[in-house]
């Protein structure tokens, strides 16, 4: 009894190798599925590139508002009228207070162009859900 309950097992092992080897010779036989390969997308740099050449256009535009402001001042230093002294002197002041926010703002769009073009990442989805047949359910990227 032992050896028919052996050779039955033994058998049944050979078969259950042997099987596995011949369905894996016709499936070796077809085609090869092909699986498409997606480009990595690349981000837009349109607003750090905009944003730097908007910072870089206020910068040069404060060094052109402080030159306005300078003339002013000079004329005020000039002028005898009162009138034409506080005017003189009012424009200037605005001037070089336009010349400080331009200088400012200029630098923070630089700074941001700077962030956006060269620090930040992509984003990009680290937990992906497919509901696709051909795909897992769900992705997880670290």
């Amino acid at each position: 009894m032992r050896r028919l309950t052996a050779a039955s097992i033994a058998a049944s092992l050979l078969v259950a190798c042997l099987e596995p080897a011949a369905c894996a010779a016709a499936r070796a036989a077809g085609p090869f599925e092909v699986v498409p390969v997606e480009a990595p997308a690349r981000p837009s740099r349109t607003w750090a590139y905009a944003s730097l050449l908007a910072g870089a256009g206020l910068v040069g535009l404060s060094f052109a508002v402080t030159d306005r402001a300078n003339h002013s001042y000079d004329d005020y230093l000039r002028a005898t009228d009162p009138d034409e002294v506080r005017r003189l002197y009012d424009e200037a002041e605005r001037y070089d207070r336009l010349s400080a926010a331009a200088l400012l703002t200029g630098e923070a769009l630089v700074i941001a162009g700077v962030y956006l073009r060269f620090l930040r990442r992509p984003p990009g989805s680290r937990v992906t859900l497919s509901l696709d047949a051909s795909r897992c359910a769900v992705s997880l990227r670290f």
